[in-house]
């Protein structure tokens, strides 16, 4: 960017009247001319005066490259962050239960599935960006005044102060509608420990009295209680969710009751539509299919006295590991692991078991 004429004139004239140089940047500086506007324009008199030109180091000057990677570490702090907030309240709401938000606030493994997922991806890649990132600082140190990383470590501050501010008044609001008071005060700690954390840490990091020692010491102390953090959330949310393999198994048995509910609506449709007469067989249904979703294996289905059938199917675990939403009781859909019969009646409907959260 090439320097302004009026104060490369100013710059001449002045220092060739014996005007002292710290005077003169003080006098520009008071005038709101920026600090690295004035070094350039003397730089380019020094260069005149001695025919020489000053060199400029590499790496000097912020990037396109510093852009990046500040972006990518504030992109996945953020990711990571909601997740564990995510995760923390998912696990409040399992540990603290609450009859009257059953409904409201319905409680799905799917959720602490994205929570582990978008921790598992995002956190390590967040370590590996700052540490590469720190150590390029350590080399260079005047890459911590640039303005690449001031912008976006305010742009991150606002944020974190938004978001802490946000999810106060979502939890206070929570609060004033009767939720326990004991559910409020651990989600707002979880929002305060987490935005404070990332606010305090960022905010220390933009102070000018930090030398090299302590803004490594402050950054292995934030990584060291962050992974900390990490690990015990994703310990406790797969203690929580199970292993994937069960996932599956709960999966697949939520199909079979899904399947089995239908099953029931298309005969009790067959009964009204045919003078009170069940079907022989579950071939004289049309719509959904009637076999198992994994083994393939035909639903079992035999007629009773007048009105009166079975359903049955094989599951893989019990509905009581797992299935039901705490505080909803049981339902006409619980089984046991292994073959489960419901005896039916084509005159009255069953309830659809959406209070099975795995399914």
């Amino acid at each position: 960017m090439p320097t302004d004429p009026g104060i490369s004139a100013l710059i001449e004239n002045a220092l060739a009247a014996g005007v002292p140089e710290p005077s003169l940047i003080g006098i520009l500086t008071a005038r709101g001319w920026p600090e690295k506007e004035i070094y350039n324009a003397l730089a380019e008199h020094y260069e005149r005066s001695l025919g020489i030109r000053i060199p400029q180091r590499a790496g000097s000057t912020a990037s396109a490259k510093d852009a990046f990677f500040y972006l990518l570490i504030f992109s996945t702090l953020g990711t990571w962050t909601f997740a564990v907030g995510s995760l923390a309240f998912v696990l409040i709401e399992r540990w603290l239960p609450d009859a009257l938000f059953a409904g409201v606030q319905a409680i799905d493994n799917e959720e602490i599935t994205w929570s582990l997922a978008a921790i598992l991806v995002a956190f390590p890649l967040f370590l590996l960006v700052s540490r590469a990132v720190a150590r390029e600082a350590a080399r260079q140190p005047e890459k911590l005044d640039s303005a690449v990383r001031k912008w976006l470590t305010y742009l991150a501050l606002v944020i974190a102060a938004c978001v802490m501010m946000g999810d106060l008044i979502a939890a206070l609001g929570y609060l004033l509608r009767g939720e326990l008071t004991s559910r409020f005060l651990a989600k707002a700690c979880v929002v305060l420990a987490i935005s404070g954390g990332v606010f305090a840490y960022y905010f220390a990091g933009l102070r000018k009295t930090d030398d090299a020692a302590s803004a490594a010491r402050r950054n292995l102390l934030a990584a060291a209680a962050s992974s900390i953090v990490v690990v015990l959330m994703v310990i406790l949310g797969f203690w929580q969710m199970g292993a994937p393999a069960g996932q599956r198994q709960m999966r697949a048995d939520g199909q079979r009751v899904r399947d089995l509910y239908e099953l029931s609506n298309r005969i009790d449709n067959y009964w009204s539509a045919h003078n009170s007469q069940l079907p022989s067989g579950l071939d004289q249904l049309p719509g959904r299919r009637t076999t198992d979703p994994v083994t393939h294996a035909p639903y079992l289905y035999s007629r009773g006295q007048g009105n009166e059938y079975q359903l049955c199917a094989t599951f893989a675990r019990s509905s009581e590991s797992g299935g039901a939403v705490p505080g909803t009781g049981p339902d006409e859909w619980t089984h046991p692991a292994g073959n489960q019969c419901y005896n039916l009646d084509a005159n009255v409907r069953m309830p659809y078991p959406a209070q099975y959260n795995a399914y």
